[in-house]
């Protein structure tokens, strides 16, 4: 097998280019061989995880510069509280798969990506979708590179919807369409719920940024730091009342806030449609006995519907490390990011690729043409573009702690608007406390 070579260091300084940030304070790991150690931090777990191990070892295996040491270190959120209790001592990664962009830009974590594009001169920005290019891009600077994308949709099965009357290529758009769509589904072949979706922040801002409606003011953090929730506005009362109404009717499951617990049901065939990340696509694919496919979140009747924001992960390069070991963990970066990787990323988990030119590999054209939901939801994302109507929060605050709560308990009879009232000042005292100390 060939292996590549890098020029890292010194090849750059030959050049002329300036590598970003000047002297990291902790020193450069090597290997038996002089090779750079980096260590790199994910949250990929299961098929999704394996797939990523397997691009690391492939990295390494090309090349006898550098080496990659990747380990799982639990759900975003759990991984960045780790790393919190690290950052700055030896422990700490190098490089990480995070999502968190405030927080890190406002402690200063980290080192923007732009500054390794502009040194390299050799990647292309303008190829990354601009949908998932504007998430991490603050100050017109990009600060994480995508990597891990993935977009929230509604899951269908097709073979239901044939069965019980329903065209499957015209699916529900609207709110009333869907619970149309729900009731016939349980009138007609008995089951459970029509739908269910998971008590999740994340699910509730999906439905509020399907219509073009921020969580947060300040257009979702984009136009200065956020002050206040704004999703106890008229169109979040709308989301929770229709949620509500759906659940009182017996058309929409309550299954807690386990993604397993939500898709189990579906599987077995007890409800028809669930809204899930499209990260899942694979798995529903090894999973599922009947054929399914996706839809766009359902937006209320009268409302223009959007795509809704792009989640997942970028990765980021850390400030306190060696420059040698920043420029080692940019060539994996670019290797992750490539166009034949992206191509098996997306074709083998679900996570759509970042890059435009992946869309041409024949890995992913294989696998699109292979799985409907596939190609459904990676064009729903590629035909978006960039709406700051639609993007997530840029915020040090998440109001996804608290949302589940205030849907749990409209669902046991609580009033919309006064749970997400109480939510929401949650949020803004929250709010309050971090710009301050920020």
């Amino acid at each position: 097998m060939r292996r590549r070579t890098f020029a890292l260091a010194t090849a750059a300084a030959a050049a002329g280019l300036s590598l970003p940030a000047c002297g990291g304070t902790r020193e450069a790991e090597r290997g038996p061989n002089d090779e750079i150690i980096v260590t790199f931090w994910h949250s990929m777990r299961g098929n999704n995880g394996e797939q990523m191990t397997a691009f690391v070892d492939e990295f390494n295996e090309n090349q006898s510069e550098i080496i990659v040491r990747e380990s799982e270190q639990g759900m975003y959120d759990e991984a960045y509280t780790k790393l919190m209790q690290v950052v700055g001592t030896d422990e700490a990664p190098d490089i990480m798969q995070m999502g968190k962009l405030r927080e890190t830009l406002d402690a200063r974590m980290i080192t923007p990506m732009q500054e390794f594009v502009e040194a390299d001169g050799d990647f292309d920005v303008d190829t990354l979708l601009p949908a998932v290019r504007a998430e991490y891009t603050v100050e017109d600077a990009l600060q994480f590179m995508p990597q891990a994308a993935s977009n929230n949709v509604i899951f269908f099965n097709v073979d239901a919807f044939e069965e019980a009357g329903l065209d499957p290529s015209d699916p529900p758009r609207t709110y009333s369409e869907f619970r149309k769509v729900a009731e016939t589904l349980k009138e007609e072949l008995g089951m459970d719920e029509g739908a269910a979706f998971l008590i999740e922040g994340g699910m509730f801002s999906a439905l509020l940024s399907a219509q073009g409606e921020p969580l947060l003011n300040n257009a979702n953090g984009w136009e200065g730091a956020p002050t206040a929730a704004e999703f106890d506005g008229a169109a979040g009362v709308d989301v929770m009342t229709w949620l509500k109404d759906m659940f009182d009717a017996g058309l929409l499951g309550n299954y807690g806030r386990d993604f397993d617990d939500m898709r189990q049901p579906w599987y077995s065939k007890k409800v028809g449609m669930i809204m899930d990340t499209t990260a899942a696509t694979i798995m529903h694919e090894q999973a599922a006995t009947f054929a399914f496919d996706v839809m766009p979140i359902p937006v209320p009747d009268g409302v223009e519907p959007l795509t809704a924001s792009p989640g997942g992960a970028g990765l980021a390069i850390l400030e306190d490390v060696a420059d040698e070991t920043k420029q080692a963990a940019f060539e994996l970066v670019k290797f992750l990011v490539s166009p034949e990787i992206q191509a098996r990323w997306a074709a083998n988990t679900g996570y759509f690729p970042v890059t435009d030119p992946a869309w041409d590999e024949e890995t992913l054209i294989q696998a699109m043409d292979e799985i409907p939901a596939m190609e459904t939801a990676y064009t729903l994302v590629r035909e978006a573009g960039d709406s700051p109507d639609t993007r997530g929060a840029l915020s040090g605050v998440s109001p996804y702690e608290y949302l589940p709560d205030a849907w749990e308990a409209v669902y046991d009879g609580g009033d919309p608007g006064a749970e997400l009232e109480k939510a929401a000042e949650l949020v803004n005292a929250d709010l309050k406390k971090y710009n301050e100390a920020n």
